[in-house]
């Protein structure tokens, strides 16, 4: 066995291998996901419930056509 190391950012709960390993690995292979520790402390900061207050938008001068609006 050997080991490919490299790092990747995770979209949707996918990791992307990048191109020049594909063609070394095989169907099957062992995963092992190591966070450095200034990472998972960015990631519980991140993480932080986050909340929006409010908009306030003047539509004073906006033109509202009823039927247009309504169109799916």
């Amino acid at each position: 066995m050997h080991a490919i190391e490299f790092i990747a950012e995770i979209e949707d709960g996918i990791i992307k291998v990048p191109k020049k390993y594909q063609d070394q690995l095989s169907k099957k292979f062992r995963v092992i996901i190591l966070q450095d520790d200034e990472t998972a402390d960015q990631t519980k900061k991140l993480s932080k419930k986050r909340t929006f207050d409010a908009v306030r938008i003047t539509t004073k001068d906006l033109n509202f056509d009823r039927d247009e609006i309504n169109k799916r």
